[in-house]
């Protein structure tokens, strides 16, 4: 009868550490599937905040071009009008500025 009631508790121990044992590997597989969780949500998480901060910046430079378009449009008028200046004018002008030239350094 002791011999039946230590093989009793030897069993019982036995299956006490296969439980143990079984926890055990299940918590440290409920640690590596977190881990490749947490991984795989990081990534997503600044995946998406790397598509936001292109959305953001390309709408800025959309914007920005959009706000430019009537300023680069008056620049190329303004060229183009310094372009088609006149001959008479720009004689005038050259005149002008021959003469101020000489009567600032006295040679007339």
């Amino acid at each position: 009868m002791a011999l039946e009631a230590i093989k009793k508790i030897r069993d019982a121990e036995e299956k006490a550490m296969e439980v143990i044992k079984k926890a055990q590997s299940d918590s440290n597989q409920i640690i590596k599937d977190s881990d490749v969780k947490a991984a795989s949500e990081y990534k997503r998480i600044l995946n998406e905040a790397k598509n936001e901060a292109k959305k953001i910046l390309d709408d800025a430079i959309a914007s920005a071009e959009k706000d430019a378009l009537p300023i680069i449009e008056n620049g190329k008028i303004e060229a183009e009008n310094i372009k088609n200046i006149s001959k008479e004018k720009l004689e005038r002008a050259v005149n002008l500025v021959v003469e101020r030239i000489v009567n600032i350094n006295g040679n007339s």
